[in-house]
């Protein structure tokens, strides 16, 4: 009975452990999580970011630095919710300055993640083109349109089944976004060519 009952010992550690790490694991993905929203505003309101954005970084190197042995608690939804925020923030600050979309390997992060955070980031893209357009800056409001455009290209050049990512979704929001962001520049485009005549 021994050998029993080191065997239960050893699993209610390893299960204790498994415990310790997801709870401290969903801590940290709302604090991550937290702070994207906190960054994606300033990148709206044109606030500086730089400082928050290396804080997140830092927060995701050590979560996933931390979960590295523990693929099981990486995969909860709560903490790859998390790093596609992260991916959506850092991809949509990008692509405001232009700077083209960060590939997954420069965030630290699963493929998986970072195309749930491509998805999403043409929602904040179409935020800032209204805000452009809001502000009469039509140039600017196409610039970033063009950009957002490309990215929902790829982001629709996915083919994959839900088991692996399920973005099939999301890819039918960012086409539908698109279009009616298409649609507002060019009622904006037309009403400017109309006021000056």
């Amino acid at each position: 009975m021994n050998g029993s009952s080191d065997a239960v010992a050893n699993a209610a550690k390893r299960l204790a452990e498994l415990e310790k790490k997801r709870s401290k694991a969903i801590e940290s993905s709302r604090i991550i999580t937290r702070k994207t929203k906190n960054m994606i505003h300033a990148i709206h309101v044109r606030d500086d970011y730089a400082a928050i954005a290396d804080e997140i970084r830092g927060d995701v190197n050590g979560l996933v630095d931390y979960l590295k042995d523990e693929p099981s608690v990486l995969c909860l939804a709560v903490v790859q919710d998390a790093l596609g925020e992260y991916a959506e923030a850092f991809i949509f600050a990008s692509v405001v300055k232009d700077e083209g979309v960060p590939p997954y390997e420069s965030l630290g992060i699963s493929p998986q993640a970072w195309l749930m955070g491509l998805a999403d980031s043409i929602g904040e893209m179409r935020r800032m083109v209204l805000t452009y357009l809001i502000d009469g800056d039509i140039d600017n409001a196409r610039s970033l349109f063009d950009r957002m455009d490309s990215v929902g290209d790829d982001v629709l050049s996915f083919d994959v089944p839900d088991a692996i990512v399920p973005v099939r979704r999301k890819q039918d929001v960012a086409r539908s976004i698109i279009e009616k962001t298409r649609s507002d520049i060019t009622n904006a485009v037309m009403l400017a060519q109309y006021n000056k005549n």
